[in-house]
């Protein structure tokens, strides 16, 4: 896993290998003990947090990351501002409506989900700021303060972090706790020995099978869509237009969803915060209908373009040009075909991941599997963009971790 990085012909690194040794002569330079109450598998933000949350229940902690450096994830999160929460998840009444599995999450959670999550970051040292659509940032508006604080408060806890160290395999020992197997790179394989583990990391797919545990296959959403367009239309004409609309998504002419927000036109089809929440619900074949006027409605649409001599009034000029002789009709439901998810390396998370109903809610705990838990990524759990992602990872691994510490303690 850890590539040495190759050198010139006069001996030295180019600038960004050399960093990159540096970070992983770093990262390998964290000694793994030997045995620790709760081993987390995954040092990204809900790894991190249950990290914390099980060394302040008063477990000994290590956590075992494949990148150079825990929580590098964060750092691309929101743009690199880091949408670290949604204010609609505070209060009595959170939005659990935007997950894939609203039940589970509510059952895990609680109504003092958001407020809960707010108390973690406070606890931190974290300042922010509300944005539109209750989405909160860090006052910075940089995702580095995030991760810092987190790094901190994961030090001050006295949570061993080992970046470097993809785990290979886990199984339960015959004592009833667990062993965790993973590489450092050049051939070297440690065992990590623990009371309890937990699961944080997406994308294990061969490592829930080995532990007998059903996994949806992970696919890419919160993403642009690769998209179709009707005939006269041009994509390549519409790249870089911005507009406001409403979008509906069809199947077999019904309607499954409905978002409103900016949609940003690409060569491929369409992207943006509307479309990445379509990406969630969209299969190929399906339809995005694109209300272009926001919905404005037809009857007061026509009625400005005849005032005002054409669309200019209703419309970006560009995108009417684009659009052709029947611009407006064509605004009102500009119906692009879906073929599937565009640029997929760069979604912002992924769906799948070990079936839900496996696990108590209470406790995040595997139901067949005494001392092993999962929070984050690692559950089939995904949410709609805003910082409905984030705020599952924290307030997840929070619930893991204080459940891990509690059953390496005999709690």
């Amino acid at each position: 896993m850890a590539q040495r990085a190759r050198r010139t012909s006069g001996g030295r690194l180019p600038s960004r290998a050399r960093a990159r040794e540096e970070a992983l002569a770093a990262a390998l330079s964290v000694r793994v003990p030997e045995s620790c109450d709760v081993c987390v598998a995954g040092g990204g933000a809900a790894g991190i947090a249950a990290g914390i949350a099980a060394a302040e229940e008063g477990a000994s902690v290590c956590v075992l990351e494949r990148s150079v450096a825990c929580g590098r994830t964060i750092l691309a999160t929101g743009n690199g501002r880091c949408n670290f929460m949604n204010a609609g998840l505070c209060g009595d009444d959170p939005e659990w409506g935007r997950y894939n599995d609203p039940a589970f999450v509510e059952a895990a959670c609680g109504s003092g989900f958001g407020d809960e999550v707010l108390a973690f970051f406070e606890d931190c040292g974290l300042a922010w700021a509300r944005e539109e659509g209750g989405r909160l940032y860090p006052l910075s508006r940089q995702a580095s303060s995030v991760r810092e604080v987190l790094l901190a408060r994961a030090a001050r806890a006295g949570v061993t972090l080992a970046p470097a160290r993809e785990v290979a395999a886990m199984a339960r020992t015959g004592d009833g706790g667990w062993v965790t197997s993973f590489d450092a790179g050049d051939g070297v394989r440690g065992r990590l020995r623990s009371r309890a583990a937990v699961l944080a990391a997406g994308g294990g797919e061969q490592l829930a099978r080995d532990l007998g545990l059903a996994c949806a296959p992970w696919r890419p959403v919160l993403c642009s869509l690769r998209c179709d367009a009707p005939e006269g239309v041009s994509l390549d004409a519409l790249d870089g237009r911005r507009a406001h609309v409403v979008a509906r998504l069809l199947r077999d002419g019904d309607e499954v969803a409905v978002e409103r927000g900016e949609v940003l036109f690409r060569p491929y089809g369409i992207s943006g915060i509307v479309t990445f929440d379509l990406s969630r619900r969209a299969l190929p074949g399906d339809v995005v209908s694109l209300d272009l006027t926001g919905g404005l409605g037809a009857e007061r649409a026509r009625r400005l373009a005849r005032a005002a001599g054409g669309c200019a009034g209703v419309l970006d000029p560009r995108i009417a040009g684009a659009l052709g002789p029947d611009a407006l009709d064509r605004a009102l439901d500009l119906r692009l075909v879906v073929r599937g998810p565009a640029e997929p390396e760069r979604a912002q998370v992924s769906r799948g991941g070990l079936a839900c109903a496996q696990f108590d809610p209470a406790t995040l705990g595997a139901r067949e599997l005494p001392g092993l838990f999962a929070c984050g990524e690692a559950l089939d759990v995904d949410g709609a963009c805003g910082g409905f992602n984030l705020a599952w990872a924290w307030a997840s691994g929070l619930r893991a971790g204080r459940a891990a510490a509690s059953l390496a303690a005999g709690r």
